[in-house]
């Protein structure tokens, strides 16, 4: 894992072996509330939405569905006067001016406030407390089936109407630790209830720690070989974080390094991934990668891939390739929601669970649960990855102001057909003289001297253009009269 700092933003990446996985851009005074736990006062039910608006003393109202409603937190937070009366914790049961306890789940995007829930869970380094839950459950990732009875053993002797997931770091973790942080995490539970009790404003109750506190929680565990950074300020933060975690499972060192360590490591290179539509394989196929907003959707295509003559083999070759690549790309442009991957054909319905494997395999590496529906009855992979963060596209790219994020433009000879109309319309209009058209220099071919020669034969006008205009995607024009 490197760590570097910019200005105000920290830089996390990590690598495996040389090759860049993930990358994270954090600003060091983060304003990020997801995790945050508040004070929050009902404002709107929304029936027709199914859920209710929320202050949380943000500048806009949280969003409640009635799905993220636990009726154990709202029978609990009324004093025990909802189960009395019969309230179910549905929206209709809501007033205005009702105080309840929320946590964020999204961050706000736009005009859209913050999500919120009242499903509330505390995240340690091992484990996630649910106070108003009964769900319990072992990480997936946790795979060792003694290993999972011992820790569902570990949790059925210590909860009790409780929810508790235990995360995937805390395999071959002593139970005594995972007792201690339970502990801690039960006493932060008592302080948010507490102050809930005393303060009746909207306000914070609890909130998630710093920056990189978050990222060595989320990212570092056994697999990290070293942790490098190349700021001495970042350096201490980060002694004092890991000197907290326990000593037996803290097995990356730490180091600091004077140097660039992005370009010592060839991050900054391989960053430019990034920014392409496009990404070549090895084999000589490549990737096309274009995102919507209700999905994304990945194309592989052999290309140049001749490598072996069996024209079986080299489809699964590069289908192999591929689904390595595009586990990658997922990781490294944190792509969530709904992704399709568009293989090259494969009759062969073992060549298909190879491919299914080998995604599945590789996305075992990823922090955030991605799930492998298989293949359609169209021949594409579905997938669905759990949004915990934007994507790295949103964080680095903005909307185009020329294109307003249309992402294409008029053809030159479409624009050149506009321009005729417009000469048409002053052909009919005896006061104009000169007509002047601004346009972009893309046209510059299309407009040559021998057209501009015919149009002023044809429809009787002085015609002009000027080659100044910055958008390509139409022009300007002024009729002048004499």
């Amino acid at each position: 894992m490197l760590v570097s700092t910019l200005e105000d933003e920290i830089l996390l990446a990590v690598l495996e072996g040389r090759q860049l996985v993930e990358l994270h851009f954090e600003e060091i005074d983060s304003e990020s509330i997801t995790g945050n736990i508040f004070l929050s006062r009902v404002e709107n039910v929304v029936s027709s939405l199914d859920a209710v608006f929320v202050n949380i003393g943000t500048s806009k109202n949280a969003f409640l569905r009635n799905k993220d409603i636990v009726k154990k937190a709202y029978q609990q937070q009324l004093g025990g006067k909802a189960a009395e009366s019969g309230k179910s914790g549905k929206i209709e049961s809501f007033a205005k001016g009702q105080k309840l306890i929320v946590q964020v789940k999204k961050d706000p995007i736009g005009s859209k406030g913050p999500q919120v829930t009242t499903n509330i869970g505390l995240t340690g380094r091992f484990l996630v407390y649910m106070p108003y839950s009964t769900t319990v459950g072992v990480s997936k990732k946790i795979e060792d089936p003694i290993e999972r009875k011992r820790l569902h053993d570990f949790m059925n002797g210590c909860i009790k109407d409780e929810g508790l997931i235990i995360r995937t770091v805390s395999k071959d973790i002593t139970l005594a630790t995972l007792e201690e942080e339970l502990k801690t995490l039960r006493v932060k539970w008592q302080e948010v209830l507490k102050d809930f009790q005393r303060f009746k404003k909207p306000r914070v109750l609890f909130s998630e720690p710093d920056i990189l506190e978050q990222l060595m929680r989320e990212k570092y565990d056994s697999s990290v070989d070293e942790v490098i950074t190349n700021n001495k300020e970042v350096f201490s933060r980060l002694q004092e974080i890991l000197n907290h975690f326990d000593k037996k499972y803290v097995k990356g060192k730490l180091r600091y390094s004077p140097d660039d360590i992005f370009e010592l490591y060839d991050v900054n290179k391989q960053m430019e991934d990034l920014y392409k539509r496009r990404i070549e394989l090895n084999c000589g196929g490549s990737l096309v990668i274009d995102r919507t907003e209700a999905l994304t959707v990945i194309d592989v295509n052999s290309g140049s891939n001749q490598s072996n003559g069996n024209s079986r083999d080299m489809v699964l070759e590069t289908n192999v390739q591929a689904a390595k690549e595009i586990s990658r790309q997922i990781r490294l442009r944190n792509l969530s929601g709904i992704i399709i991957s568009d293989f090259i054909d494969m009759e062969n319905e073992n060549d298909q669970m190879t491919i299914l494997k080998v995604l599945e395999e590789e996305l075992k590496k990823d922090k955030a649960k991605t799930s492998v529906m298989g293949f359609t009855k169209l021949g594409l992979v579905e997938m669905a990855r759990k949004r915990t963060s934007p994507p790295l596209e949103e964080l680095i790219f903005v909307i185009c102001p020329v294109c307003k994020g249309e992402g294409m433009v008029f053809s030159p000879k479409r624009i050149v057909k506009m321009l005729e109309r417009e000469l048409d319309v002053a052909g009919k209009m005896k006061d104009i003289k000169e007509v002047v058209f601004t346009v972009h220099w893309n046209l510059s071919g299309f407009l040559s001297k021998e057209w501009r020669e015919k149009m002023e034969a044809a429809y009787g006008k002085h015609l002009v253009i000027e080659f100044s205009r910055q958008d390509p995607n139409g022009y300007d024009v002024k009729f002048k009269k004499e």
